[in-house]
């Protein structure tokens, strides 16, 4: 992978640019002037910022400690080629600090998916952040090379199958922590085992206790309850007396409601055929309007006598006959009479509501006491109809007091109406209007026969209207007759309703009565001797017993259930023995599997230290201008080294501190070689305090690897670049040893 260019907004690179080429770059500059925070940066656009870092005492988290200085978001780009391809790769802080990523074909700008924000640094350069800052990322003050999970598994990698998923430092730890979560002081799996097997033996004796406990609890409550069953028997057969009774008097109900439901199907029969009941009763009046009619033009004479002057409607009897006006006059002068003579109606006196009353009260009190359903309901049963009896001689009472009052006021009208004060009076006035009629008719009989021609019309017509809805009817008396007769069968229908509605309402009332079980008894007869009282007595006091009996086995029960079975408990005691057995057998498999794995670890770095020594070895010769030829790494990547004029290895606390910086360098070279051979190598004053010699021959080790790979020299000296460009004019000869630089 190539870097060509970066824009950053990170720290204190404002917006600033920095373009790279292939192969050696060296990047110089003062102190303070950005140098670490562009690898920084590289870093973050490669892998991200991690957000979960948090800040210590001694060092603050990227996420911090590289916020813009211009108060902006971190943001960035950055322009590379990878494989033969142009790529642009973008961050922005809109949801978290270089969380935003977007990367693109930079020639034709189509989005690249396969590259996200988490997996575009090991995508394009083949590793974890973790492994690239510990080889790629060389920096002056982090020169040596620290051990890691990742590093350790990326090395491994180099001899085994392709397989980057081991690491033995990780492996040992889980095995470490499983020994201890299987003997650890107390909380340990096995400690806790042997402790719950102590404590058996004690749980197996209190057991055998509470179950002899039981046993006896049981046998009394087994007597208890026969006895239970026993009243609850004798009760259920007294309930079925009792329902055998219900039951009769319910049947009884069920035949007077058939009778009454058959009256009212006979009369509904009857009705059936009858006219409407509005279509009678206009017809009715009509009737009785013609024969009123007739009456008074029958009454009417002197058809050829001069017809007298009109003198206009009686005020009293309008334009009535002499008939209808006595008729009307006796009718209000008896209704006068009777009003006179009436008295105001007191309510009833009969005593016999008040005895059923008394007597269902009595008898409900003492149905309840025994107790006694059947007498309980016929109690109320009788006061019941007491106070049915007393409330209907109230409403009839209320009824004569209102038809007392509607007839004083009738009374009272036709007294005023008449201005008479007595019931003589008021026939008086009829004789008078007579008298007067009688002279005024004298004078128009004439009229008379043209009138009764024209009722006998109007007779006719309302007489066939009436044989249309009633043939048979003739003549106005028979008419009249059919119509009472109808009026008649109405009335029997509505009673016939008012019955049947009552009747049904008493048989619902006896069949919603509460029934006392509804176990069926063959034969009940036999529990007649019995009492009620006495037997319920006796059940409620066998209940408190099984109770109370129940309630301490049901304890003893779930301290027996919470106990165990002595059987689950020895099965669990020999449970716990192949369990502390199988424990203590696992605890040295992991012993043998943490030694194997160690002899393991040490085979497998046997194999892939090699590779790696060699190669140090190879850089570390150049480097030290051939002071020294051999390396070696232990497990934790501590090294010594072999002087080319000496017979033994000598450790790094015999070397310089310039000879170890060149050691170490040539060792995270050799990792940078051997693991991540597509990605750019970064320094970062890593040569400050190499002396000219050493800078030169570091310079030209790293001339030679920018080759095949973008090198990143970040200097505050102008010294590296100065030393390039004595190199490239010693070798001016040979032009494919070119230095690239950018300054």
């Amino acid at each position: 992978m190539i870097i060509r260019r970066m824009r950053a907004s990170y720290g204190m690179l404002d917006g600033r640019e920095l373009r790279l080429q292939p192969g050696l770059n060296v990047i110089t500059g003062g102190n303070e002037t950005g140098k670490s925070t562009w690898l920084a940066f590289i870093l973050s656009m490669l892998y991200g910022v991690d957000t979960k870092d948090r800040a210590r005492r001694d060092r603050l988290p990227d996420k911090l400690k590289y916020l813009p200085w211009n108060g902006m978001p971190m943001s960035g780009t950055m322009e590379l080629e990878a494989d033969g391809r142009a790529l642009t790769l973008e961050r922005g802080s809109t949801t978290a600090p270089m969380g935003d990523f977007r990367a693109w074909d930079t020639n034709s700008g189509s989005p690249i998916g396969e590259l996200t924000g988490k997996s575009c640094g090991q995508a394009l350069l083949g590793v974890e952040a973790a492994v690239y800052a510990r080889c790629g990322m060389i920096r002056q003050q982090h020169m040596p090379v620290s051990s890691d999970p990742q590093l350790e598994k990326r090395l491994s990698g180099l001899v085994s199958s392709g397989s980057e998923d081991y690491s033995y430092a990780e492996i040992d730890e889980k095995l470490k922590k499983l020994q201890t979560a299987i003997r650890h002081n107390q909380s340990g799996a096995l400690p806790r085992a042997e402790e719950e097997r102590r404590s058996l033996d004690l749980r197996l004796r209190e057991l055998e206790e509470s179950r002899r406990r039981l046993a006896e609890l049981e046998a009394d409550l087994h007597e208890l309850r026969r006895r239970r069953d026993e009243c609850r028997e004798i009760l259920a057969g007294l309930d079925a007396l009792e329902r055998r009774e219900r039951q009769a008097r319910v049947e009884r109900a069920e035949a007077e409601l058939r009778e009454a439901r058959e009256d009212r199907e006979s009369w509904e029969a009857v009705c059936a055929d009858l006219p409407e009941a509005s279509v009678l009763q206009e017809l009715e009046t009509a009737l009785r309007q013609l024969q009123s009619d007739v009456q008074r033009v029958a009454l009417e004479d002197g058809l050829n006598a001069p017809e007298p002057a009109d003198p206009g409607p009686d005020p009293l009897f309008g334009r009535m006959s002499a008939q209808e006006a006595r008729d009307r006059a006796a009718a209000d002068a008896e209704l006068v009479r009777q009003a006179q003579a009436a008295k105001r109606p007191l309510p009833g006196t009969s005593p016999f509501w008040l005895v059923l009353l008394l007597l269902g009260v009595g008898a409900g009190v003492a149905g309840a006491l025994i107790p006694q359903l059947a007498l309980l309901i016929g109690g109320i049963v009788l006061a019941l109809a007491g106070t049915i009896w007393r409330i209907l001689l109230l409403v009839d009472c209320k009824r004569r007091n209102e038809e007392y009052e509607s007839m004083q006021r009738q009374a009272k009208t036709i007294l005023e109406r008449c201005e008479a004060e007595t019931a003589k009076d008021v026939l008086l006035r009829a004789d008078d209007y007579c008298k007067r009629l009688h002279a005024r008719e004298n004078a128009g009989q004439h009229r008379t026969r043209e009138a009764l021609e024209t009722l006998a019309g109007r007779r006719d017509r309302i007489l066939a209207r009436v044989d249309a809805l009633m043939p048979g009817t003739g003549t106005p008396e028979k008419a009249a007759a059919l119509f009472q007769e109808a009026a008649r069968s109405r009335q029997a229908l509505e009673r016939a309703r008012l019955l049947e509605q009552a009747r049904s309402e008493r048989l619902h009332m006896l069949r919603d009565s509460p029934e006392a079980s509804a176990e069926k008894i063959e034969t009940p007869e036999r529990f007649a001797g019995y009492e009620r009282e006495s037997v319920s007595l006796t059940l409620r006091a066998l209940e408190e017993r099984i109770e109370a009996a129940a309630s301490k086995a049901d304890m003893l029960s779930g301290a027996i259930g919470q106990m165990g079975e002595p059987l689950a408990l020895e099965a669990r005691r020999e449970e716990l023995d192949r369990r502390i057995q199988a424990l203590e057998d696992r605890w040295a498999s992991l012993q043998l599997a943490r030694q194997a794995l160690a002899d393991a670890d040490e085979s497998l770095r046997s194999r892939f230290a090699p590779l790696l020594c060699e190669k140090t070895g190879e850089l570390f010769f150049r480097l030290s201008g051939g002071r020294y030829d051999k390396v070696r790494l232990d497990r934790d990547l501590r090294v010594t080294v072999h002087p080319t004029d000496s017979a033994v290895f000598r450790p790094l606390s015999y070397l310089s501190g310039g000879a170890a910086d060149q050691l170490y360098l040539a060792l995270r070279l050799a990792i940078c070689e051997l693991l991540i051979p597509r990605a750019p190598i970064l320094l970062d004053d890593a040569l400050v305090y190499f002396d000219d010699q050493r800078a030169a021959l570091a310079l030209e080790t790293l001339k030679e690897l920018s080759k095949t790979r973008q090198v990143l020299i970040f200097s505050c000296q102008s010294r590296e670049k100065r030393i390039l460009d004595e190199l490239a004019s010693r070798q001016k000869a040979d032009p494919e040893t070119q230095p690239e630089t950018v300054s």
